[in-house]
């Protein structure tokens, strides 16, 4: 329990009995939100949306950290510390990284005979202040999924893609409402049923970051982070360039690609020992997604998907079958 946690430099244990209670590291660790893009076309014939998204910032992140008291603790005298000015440097131990926070709110309490525990919500005002990118180096042989952001696979940052994530993407969105009359005077409405468009719609990842050591997994979290919202020029053609942190996210089972932005994550589980997993949720919003017919396409023996002789086309057997 003793050097786990410096609150500007002063060992938080040492000094008021207090540390930090299991699992009260996965706030910290988690990603900060986005700030909400601003929509810039939202066409009622043309499904999803285009969102503005040529300087995205990263939001103020509040997190809540869970403490454990025991000992002649002194709380009273930890929180007048963190009363002290509002930021304060948050020297966590365990997990390797510094934050500078300020407190906001007590979130709860419980007494026992010779022992408290309480929760703390804190904000980060200053997300990857001071970062400068690394590339990232996973030597934790992540095997490949199929699943790749603007053409880098997750395993290269040491990331697993979780059951139950396919399904979130295959889940069609809601639909774009048309012109609808409801008249008083008459049962039921009147609907403009010419054409279904698609609506945008929030996608949710589950994924395991594993990395050898602590060292290994701040490098490649953060740089999985720096690439999600990192800013590229797009060439449209016809001379016409954009700057956009959109990306292109491709499932190999599905053989497509898919225009999203990340929006945000949680950490479920953290654990800093020894090796490290991470198992947190990934938000992504689908620009456009509308879902297609069924493909039948040729493959293997070994599942590897069969190409045409020029290498440029999948061979589709529904085709065939007509």
């Amino acid at each position: 329990m003793k050097n786990n946690l410096y609150i500007d430099g002063t060992d938080a244990f040492t000094r008021f009995g207090v540390f930090i209670a299991e699992g009260g590291h996965n706030e910290v660790v988690a990603f900060p939100a986005l700030k909400e893009p601003e929509v810039s076309n939202d066409w009622a014939e043309y499904d999803g949306i285009e969102v503005d998204l040529s300087d995205p910032k990263l939001d103020t992140k509040e997190l809540e950290i869970k403490f454990n008291a025991v000992g002649m603790y002194q709380t009273g005298d930890f929180i007048s510390l963190l009363s002290d000015g509002a930021y304060h440097t948050f020297e966590f131990k365990r997990i390797g990284y510094t934050y500078k926070l300020r407190l906001v709110s007590e979130v709860n309490v419980a007494l026992y005979i010779g022992a408290k525990s309480f929760s703390l919500k804190f904000a980060d005002d200053f997300p990857l202040k001071d970062y400068k990118y690394t590339a990232p180096l996973s030597t934790t042989n992540i095997p490949t999924q199929g699943y790749e952001i603007d053409g880098i696979d997750f395993s290269v940052y040491g990331i697993r893609v979780l059951e139950g994530s396919e399904a979130q993407i295959l889940k069609a969105p809601a639909v774009k409402k048309n012109m609808l009359r409801n008249l008083s005077t008459q049962n039921g409405a009147i609907y403009d049923g010419k054409q279904v468009v698609y609506q945008h719609k929030e996608v949710t990842l589950s994924c395991c970051l594993i990395a050898k050591n602590l060292t290994e997994f701040w490098r490649n979290y953060n740089a999985f982070l720096h690439d999600l919202i990192k800013v590229v020029e797009i060439d449209e053609g016809d001379g016409v360039k954009v700057q956009t942190a959109e990306r292109s996210l491709f499932v190999e089972s599905t053989c497509e690609e898919y225009p999203c932005y990340y929006k945000s994550s949680k950490v479920s589980l953290f654990s800093p020992d020894d090796q490290v997993w991470c198992a947190f949720t990934l938000m992504l919003v689908f620009t456009a997604f509308r879902v297609g017919e069924d493909e039948y396409l040729l493959a293997s023996e070994a599942g590897e998907l069969i190409v045409t002789e020029d290498g440029e086309f999948y061979i589709d057997l529904k085709s065939y079958g007509n």
